[in-house]
């Protein structure tokens, strides 16, 4: 497999697999799957991450799906770069299962890195988490991107806190009049020389004030200056034009399957 798209799936996979490694959370690896349980109901936190199948490729995912839906949660599928067999979505569409998110795995090498923040517009403040009082910001704004209830609060803030004390990454909120209303993550995990973004998110009171440039453009930043040659990360439909003008380059499609749309009131 292509380097580049190595590069990106690794991180996905890596950044994933946090949500079961962590507190509450289990990770599965064999039989040529490797998925993540959760104790919420929801989307994304129950999610087949890697699909190496080939025979009996349909009865190892319909074992898997009827794991899922016995334990009443929404499931994810992502159909990843490398995975088999190769005709992955009709198989998960037999599931019930479908296309909710068509991803784009993109790359950024340290060279072709364009600076946008010129662009920006005054009225944001940006902040490293560091502190109590930005974790707290930056959970308020999982919660909203996420749609999270209340009851699934403790899981999804333990694995953020979790990952923050172990040092997996980096995060930054933007404020508006001292209200969070952006965020982003630099995660250090996946293929030695990359890091990759995730997480980018800018409440619609706050958009189109360049809050998911300067945001994205932190964490460049931050990882050329650790020394690391590539950043990837996986980006929505609507955001491809803005990282294709920071210099990312599209690689590959990250299609993910599910059994309910990702969001009910956000964009995808």
């Amino acid at each position: 497999m292509d380097d580049q798209i190595e590069a990106i799936e690794a991180a996905f996979v890596a950044q994933w697999a946090n949500f079961g490694r962590g507190p509450g959370g289990t990770l599965h690896e064999g039989d040529g799957l490797m998925w993540v349980e959760a104790p919420v109901p929801q989307l994304p936190y129950n999610a087949v991450l890697r699909t190496h199948l080939d025979a009996g490729a349909d009865e190892e995912i319909g074992r898997l799906a009827a794991r899922f839906r016995e334990r009443d949660v929404q499931f994810m599928w992502l159909a990843h770069p490398s995975a088999r067999p190769g005709d992955l979505a009709t198989r998960l569409g037999d599931q019930g299962l479908s296309l909710v998110e068509r991803g784009t795995g993109m790359t950024l090498e340290a060279e072709a890195w364009r600076p946008e923040s010129s662009k920006e517009r005054g009225e944001l403040v940006y902040r490293e988490v560091t502190d109590e009082d930005g974790m707290r910001a930056y959970e308020e704004l999982i919660a909203s991107y996420w749609e999270l209830p209340p009851e699934s609060h403790a899981y999804v803030f333990g694995i953020n806190r979790w990952g923050h004390e172990q040092g997996l990454g980096v995060r930054w909120v933007a404020y508006r009049d001292e209200r969070p209303v952006g965020k982003v993550y630099l995660s250090w995990l996946g293929v030695e020389g990359t890091a990759a973004i995730f997480a980018v998110y800018v409440h619609p009171s706050a958009r189109g004030f360049g809050a998911a440039t300067r945001l994205t453009e932190l964490a460049i930043t931050r990882a050329l200056e650790a020394g690391r040659t590539r950043v990837v990360l996986h980006s929505s439909e609507v955001a491809v034009n803005l990282y294709r003008r920071m210099g990312f380059v599209e690689r590959c499609g990250l299609p993910v399957y599910a059994t309910t749309s990702l969001h009910s009131l956000q964009p995808s």
